[in-house]
C-alpha cells in the first residue's frame, strides 16, 4: 500500500519521510506562501531512491503554468485539487491524480471520464470523511487505483483501510514546530498505522460495486 505525504517545503522533510520508506512526496505548487520553488523541488526529484516519486500539486492554475511548473522541477506526476475537466488532465502529458471531494453520484459518473494514473477521495471541505464517502472509494476503485486522506486516529485509519482496501493512503498534517514543517516522530507513526493496518486487512476482500 502506497504512502503519500503532501506539503513538503524542505530536504529535511523529505528525507524524513524517505527514511520511513514513503513512496510519494507531494510539493504543493498552489498559488500562495507555502508555494514550492521548482527548482528546489527538482534537487530533490534527482536524488529519489529508486521505487519513490514526487507529485505535484496544483488547482485551477492555468494549462501552460501547470506545463512549465512540471518541466522545470521534473515531477512526473501532476495532482488536481479544483475543477479540472477531463482535457486538461490528458493535456498535460504526464500521470495525473485527480482528487475528490464531492462524493455524489454524479461526481462518481464523472470520475469515469478521466484517465487517470489514480483518484485522490480527499475530505469534503468542512468535515471529516463518513461510511457513505467509504463506500463512494469503493465504487471508484472500478475506474483504477484510488488514495484516500488519512483520517485523525488509527484507529480511523485501520477502519477506512478495512473497509475500502485502497491503493494508498494520502497524508498533509504531520505538522511539526512550524506551519510549513513536518514532525519526523509522526510521520513515523502514520506509516506504521498504515503498514499494520494494510497488513491485518490484507486477506480481505473488497467487493467493487
Amino acid at each position: 500500500m502506497k504512502i503519500k505525504i503532501c506539503g513538503i517545503t524542505s530536504a529535511r522533510d523529505a528525507d524524513a519521510a524517505l527514511s520511513e520508506g514513503v513512496d510519494l512526496l507531494g510539493f504543493r505548487f498552489l498559488r500562495g506562501p507555502r508555494r514550492a520553488d521548482p527548482r528546489f523541488v527538482r534537487e530533490i526529484v534527482r536524488r529519489l531512491p529508486q521505487g519513490a516519486e514526487a507529485v505535484g500539486v496544483f488547482r485551477n492554475q492555468p494549462l501552460e503554468e501547470v506545463r512549465s511548473i512540471l518541466a522545470e522541477s521534473d515531477v512526473p506526476i501532476a495532482q488536481l485539487d479544483g475543477s479540472e475537466p477531463p482535457e486538461f488532465a490528458a493535456a498535460l502529458g504526464v500521470r495525473v491524480i485527480k482528487t475528490f471531494t464531492e462524493l455524489t453520484r454524479a461526481s462518481l459518473q464523472s470520475l469515469a471520464r478521466y484517465d487517470s494514473f489514480a483518484y485522490l477521495v480527499d475530505e469534503p471541505r468542512g468535515r471529516a470523511l463518513r461510511p457513505a464517502d467509504l463506500d463512494w472509494a469503493v465504487c471508484a476503485k472500478k475506474f483504477g487505483r484510488v488514495l484516500v486522506t488519512a483520517p485523525g486516529t488509527p484507529d480511523a485509519l485501520h477502519e477506512m483501510i478495512h473497509r475500502i482496501r485502497p491503493w494508498g493512503v494520502d497524508d498533509g498534517t504531520c505538522a511539526g514546530p512550524k506551519p510549513d514543517s513536518k514532525d519526523p516522530v509522526k510521520i513515523r507513526a502514520l506509516v506504521h498505522a498504515v503498514r499494520l493496518a494494510d497488513h491485518d486487512t490484507q486477506k480481505i476482500r473488497v467487493t467493487v460495486r
